[in-house]
């Protein structure tokens, strides 16, 4: 299987700059700098970098606080490399350093990163999660000590990989460590016989100290509530919540923060459907004193939300999805609601409930009352304590152990 993919890999080669300028052209690659992808850079040749790759945004925000530790204390050049436009993006914003480079990620391809690896010679490479290329593993092995951190492997994952597990075992073992985020994925991992695994905890407790951008203004409001990462299937649910909480709570205002933008049309459909009063936030940047409906139809204003509302009800969790990851909302001291379909965050959602920082609603009935149980009680300064307690243990365990690999 390795060496059919392999040959495919070659194959493919020199389709590949055909195919990123048809990607340019739908926007989904950066006009400026694709032929990074290609291996090719203007950067100046440097020696010895510290090299992290991610994927995307979730991963780039995970190590923020990794980066911005090793910025501060070494001497070595730090190359990121990511896939997406929006983990560039955050890069720009947060990461940016007079000694840390950004190129988007080669393509896992022999030839290119052969290119990419002749030209940044990098001493250690430190994956981030489940960047499982074959070709990019096996090739920065051979030059580099490699190293994969906070590696998730989901049941679905572990289902198809088991089907290879000879050759799965095989690209994990290029790994020299891997640092596991979960003891799920350490319980994956035995079984493909994989040595070398730590387990310090999940590196997103760590990943956002409160970065409220202001991008909107919310003001006034007596009772509030917002459901994030909601999925269309769930937004009946929202709605009637919300219509039963406004016979007890006046002046309710629940956000809703849509998983998926593309369904925005539907989800208003949805929502004048039960004659109620809405506002987008693409269309009114301030909330003041607002009874009804608030759309978050765009990106990046999470945080504003966040900080304005302490209860936060997760979406994805009321349907066989699986949940989605609850830590943002955390770093503002926000009490989290989940329904019973959390097996892809299982463990992180077990060691919240034991602590008393999140909380089980199956219902329409539970979920009202909990929110107005949790709205009598304004105390949230032990919850951000816990939070930092289990933040502060996983990050030093995280820097101590790198610190020895990189020295």
């Amino acid at each position: 299987m390795r060496l059919l993919y392999v040959f495919l890999t070659y194959l493919i080669y020199p389709f590949l700059k055909i195919i990123l300028k048809h990607r340019v052209q739908r926007g989904k690659e950066d006009k400026e700098r694709y032929s990074e992808k290609l291996g090719i850079t203007n950067i100046k040749l440097e020696k010895n970098v510290i090299w992290f790759h991610v994927s995307s945004l979730g991963e780039i925000k995970s190590i923020d606080p990794i980066i911005k530790y090793f910025q501060r204390n070494t001497e070595s050049k730090l190359l990121i490399t990511s896939v997406t436009l929006s983990s560039y993006e955050y890069f720009e914003k947060e990461l940016e350093h007079k000694n840390t480079y950004h190129q988007y990620a080669p393509l896992d391809n022999p030839i290119i990163i052969k290119k990419f690896l002749k030209n940044w010679q990098p001493k250690i490479a430190i994956f981030v999660e489940s960047e499982i290329w074959p070709n990019l593993i096996t090739q920065t092995s051979k030059e580099c000590k490699l190293i994969l951190l906070n590696c998730r492997i989901s049941k679905n994952s572990y289902k198809i990989w088991k089907i290879f597990k000879k050759s799965f075992k095989n690209i994990l073992d290029h790994f020299e460590y891997i640092l596991v985020q979960n003891q799920e994925t350490e319980k994956f991992l035995n079984f493909f016989e994989v040595k070398n695994i730590k387990f310090f905890g999940n590196l997103k407790f760590i990943q956002n100290k409160k970065v409220n951008k202001n991008k909107i203004t919310i003001n006034s409001l007596p009772n509030s509530w917002a459901a994030m990462s909601i999925h269309f299937e769930e937004i009946e649910l929202i709605l009637k919540v919300h219509l039963k909480l406004n016979l007890t709570l006046k002046e309710l205002t629940t956000f809703i923060i849509p998983r998926h933008l593309n369904k925005i049309q539907k989800i208003e459909n949805k929502i004048k459907n039960h004659n109620l009063n809405y506002v987008k936030i693409s269309t009114q940047k301030e909330i003041n004193n607002f009874n009804g409906i608030v759309l978050v139809d765009q990106f990046g204003v999470a945080d504003s939300v966040f900080e304005k509302n302490r209860i936060i009800l997760m979406g994805g969790s009321f349907k066989k999805h699986g949940g989605q990851n609850p830590i943002e909302p955390l770093a503002f001291g926000c009490k989290i609601l989940h329904g019973e379909y959390i097996f892809n965050f299982s463990e992180i959602y077990n060691e919240l409930n034991n602590k008393k920082i999140a909380f089980l609603v199956r219902n329409k009935d539970e979920i009202e009352e909990k929110i107005l149980q949790l709205s009598d009680n304004k105390e949230t300064d032990s919850y951000d304590f816990q939070i930092k307690e289990i933040s502060d243990e996983i990050f030093n365990k995280t820097i101590s152990f790198l610190k020895t690999q990189i020295n």
